[in-house]
């Protein structure tokens, strides 16, 4: 039988997630199962990447079965489900296929015609305006009926499964989870991009005695293939350093928003007729994407904000969103400015954090998705703010604000990390915060210094006479290095109360278990990031 093919670790989109997705597919061809759920923010990839694994799936002893669950359309999804799992048999079978149902059902009533009896019974079923349930039931039975008339292995996908619960059923997953549990011949793969919602699913009623889910977390990329993505796609351009870490810093590393921007720059040199990426075109990129009516960035964040206030109704909950935006996290701080009691921004807040679009750490609230930050700001708030109805005064507007946040960036990353770090800390005013998974309280210090030793930097915070100790090291940390710092620390232990590393190019695992057992707390970039994200400052990009 033959295996679906891995792709090679150099730089491709999500190699490691696509290669772990193929293992676990060939791993079913050996008769062990391991149902995959993956959860992520929207436009984060997460259907590309179902895409590409499907495509692996081609020619192989295998069923891949995809369905996109599209809320409140029972109907849909039934049709859907059937004509997908058809198409993809007889694909499987090389037999001549159709975009019709009845072409389908025809076409596989000889070769498979226990399965083609029981399709057409739900259709019957569906026809007859029966109860919604007992089809929901023969259709999940479906996936079985197919492997014991044909033993040809099935992959069933769910995108955004959690719309399953919009449908008008009873207890979707209650029944999903019976029929995941006997079918070990279908191997479930679940999508969703409600993260607190899809999470509470798995973790309450996905919970299954065999066959839990591996939770896949899809993320934005990563500071270094955000950089190598866009390097892809400017291949035959020149960029500068600068507007392509902006580009990194700007767009969080959402693969989707890079794709777009970046297509949109490559047209923009075409039509001009150059190859070097100036200021001008990267402006105009942004613009032509962002802020025009035609934009695709433009109306996928209309289309969000429209369907946030249909589903909010309230004009208290859109200026919260508002007010994140512009940088105020803090319920106290947005109660004040809405004038209204503490008790109900939180209420607001909560109803946000369910939605996906915020999440909280400690008393901050941040928007999740970096893009959308800068579209509220620059593009909405600027429109419901202007008296100006001129449109070249709006987009000369746009422009003139990304290109400060432009020169801000520039300006922040030709500090050293150890300046950019000592000016976070001196914006602590002892709130509390979530980092890491852990919650703790930043003190409002008396006292900052930082000094260069052997090219590591060392910020030593004091407030009365305990201090936070930060050590900051821009190169690979081995044993050797770890224990000096160590050594440090233990001269002065009794008056440390934080202790942290931070680790911008990786360090050896026996260090990292020295630091460890010593109660230093490891940051790497990602931690490092999201600390400076919670304070409005650009990211740092090595």
């Amino acid at each position: 039988m033959e295996n679906v093919t891995t792709v090679p670790s150099k730089f491709i989109e999500r190699a490691e997630i696509i290669n772990l997705l193929v293992k676990r597919v060939n791993a079913m061809k050996k008769h062990y199962r391991q149902n995959i759920a993956i959860i992520g923010h929207q436009s984060l990839g997460k259907t590309t990447l179902i895409f590409d694994l499907l495509r692996r799936c081609k020619g192989n002893e295998i069923i891949p079965i995809y369905i996109d669950i599209k809320p409140n359309s029972f109907e849909s999804f039934v049709k859907n489900f059937i004509g997908v799992l058809l198409y993809q048999y007889l694909s499987s079978e090389n037999l001549s296929v159709e975009d019709n149902l009845e072409f389908l059902i025809a076409s596989s009533k000889e070769k498979i015609p226990i399965t083609t009896r029981a399709i057409i019974k739900i259709n019957k079923l569906l026809k007859d305006n029966s109860n919604n349930n007992e089809v929901y039931l023969n259709l999940l039975e479906l996936p079985q009926i197919l492997f014991d008339e044909t033993k040809k292995i099935l992959l069933l996908i769910l995108d955004e499964f959690h719309t399953l619960d919009s449908l008008g059923l009873d207890n979707p997953y209650f029944e999903l989870s019976n029929k995941i549990m006997v079918q070990k011949h279908t191997m479930y793969i679940v999508i969703s991009s409600a993260i607190c919602i899809a999470q509470n699913i798995l973790a309450e009623k996905l919970s299954l005695l065999f066959g839990n889910f591996e939770i896949i977390r899809l993320e934005p990329f990563d500071n270094n293939t955000a950089r190598e993505f866009i390097k892809a796609k400017l291949q035959d351009l020149n960029i500068q350093e600068n507007f392509r870490n902006f580009l990194v810093y700007f767009t969080g590393g959402y693969p989707f928003y890079l794709d777009v921007i970046t297509e949109r720059i490559k047209c923009t040199c075409l039509d001009n007729n150059v190859k070097n990426v100036s200021e001008k075109i990267l402006l105009c990129g942004l613009t032509e994407t962002m802020h025009k009516d035609h934009g695709i960035l433009n109306q996928f964040f209309n289309n969000k904000y429209l369907k946030f206030q249909d589903e909010n109704h309230s004009t208290l909950t859109t200026n919260i969103i508002l007010a994140i935006a512009n940088g105020i996290k803090k319920p106290s701080q947005i109660s004040s400015l809405a004038n209204k009691k503490t008790q109900e921004i939180n209420k607001c807040l909560n109803k946000l954090i369910q939605m996906d679009i915020v999440t909280k750490k400690g008393v901050f609230n941040y928007i999740n998705d970096p893009l959308f930050v800068h579209w509220l700001k620059f593009v909405l708030q600027q429109k419901q703010n202007s008296f100006n109805t001129d449109v070249r005064f709006a987009v000369s507007q746009f422009e003139s604000d990304i290109k400060q946040l432009l020169d801000d960036f520039i300006i922040e990353s030709k500090k050293e990390i150890g300046q950019r770090l000592k000016e976070l800390f001196e914006r602590f005013e002892n709130d509390i915060v979530e980092l890491d998974r852990k919650r703790f309280m930043l003190t409002h210090f008396d006292e900052i210094i930082i000094k260069d030793i052997n090219g590591a930097s060392i910020l030593n915070a004091r407030r009365a006479k305990k201090y936070w100790l930060c050590y900051i090291e821009k190169n690979y940390i081995d044993e050797t290095k770890i224990e000096e710092f160590l050594a440090n620390i233990n001269q002065r232990k009794r008056e440390y109360i934080r202790r942290i590393l931070i680790a911008l190019n990786g360090l050896d695992v026996n260090a990292r278990l020295k630091a460890l057992e010593a109660r230093v707390w490891i940051w790497d970039e990602n931690i490092l990031n999201e600390f400076l994200s919670i304070f409005e400052k650009p990211r740092f990009i090595k």
